[in-house]
């Protein structure tokens, strides 16, 4: 497996990730794992997505995550239709350089309604995995609790510039020009798998019903048993994710 950091912009915001290749292969299937909205600083010892990137990379895949603006390494604030920016600019510069055979997504809780606007406007993706995203972003009461969300953000370092947003209003309608509910029956007939945990204590599970329900064909929907939000260190939730890109990377669709 070849891994190499990468480092492109988006809006002028410096995005860092990395992407590793399969071992003896030129060209392959690509999956791009998508993070979510932060709550807390990473802990030292938590390795995030890189061991499942590099697994990926195992099964044959071309595999890629980076930082949305205002996480990890990458430069900026954040802002939700930011990351979608960011999500094309990754594309592009894919695309560009690498010219994989196909395009997955497999994004977690923001990430993933992130995932879900972008597909609807970007025929490269031709699979989506959605993990724990909600419909609509009501359920984090943002707006009601905005000076502690903002708070938080920045101190966690999501928000870094002390006068961001210029615009308040403006960055919460942001949050609902996104919401996933408006855009998932825009994929058909691109494959979407909705997986949530049964008992997510921060995205309802009825976000998942109503995001199947709004899906059309083809469409999955996997219950994670006595699953909560946090579902990439959830053995399930990540097999049966594997399991199903994997049959989508052998399928000639896409």
């Amino acid at each position: 497996m070849r891994e190499e950091k990468f480092e492109i912009k988006s809006d002028g915001i410096k995005i860092r990730g990395r992407i590793f290749q399969p071992e003896g292969k030129t060209s392959a299937p690509a999956v791009i794992l998508l993070h979510g909205i932060p709550r807390s600083k990473p802990a030292p010892d938590d390795p995030g997505y890189l061991p499942l990137a590099r697994n990926f990379a195992e099964m044959g895949f071309l595999a890629l995550f980076f930082n949305f603006r205002g996480a990890g390494e990458s430069e900026g604030n954040f802002q939700i239709l930011g990351w979608s920016q960011d999500l094309k600019a990754v594309l592009d510069w894919l695309a560009q350089n690498h010219h994989p055979e196909k395009i997955a997504l497999l994004g977690f809780s923001g990430g993933a309604a992130v995932a879900i606007y972008q597909s609807a406007r970007d025929p490269r993706i031709s699979a989506l995995a959605s993990v724990s995203s909600p419909a609509h972003f009501s359920a984090l009461e943002i707006e009601k609790d905005l000076e502690l969300w903002l708070k938080s953000f920045r101190e966690i370092g999501l928000i870094r510039d002390p006068d961001f947003p210029k615009s308040v209003s403006g960055w919460l309608k942001e949050f609902e020009e996104i919401a996933p509910i408006n855009w998932v029956d825009q994929l058909s007939p691109r494959p979407i798998l909705i997986i949530h945990g049964e008992k997510d204590e921060i995205v309802p599970a009825r976000h998942a019903q109503m995001l199947y329900e709004k899906a059309k064909a083809p469409k999955e929907l996997f219950w994670v048993k006595e699953g909560m939000h946090r579902l990439r260190i959830n053995e399930r939730a990540l097999e049966k994710a594997k399991g199903w890109l994997q049959s989508w990377k052998e399928s000639r669709s896409g």
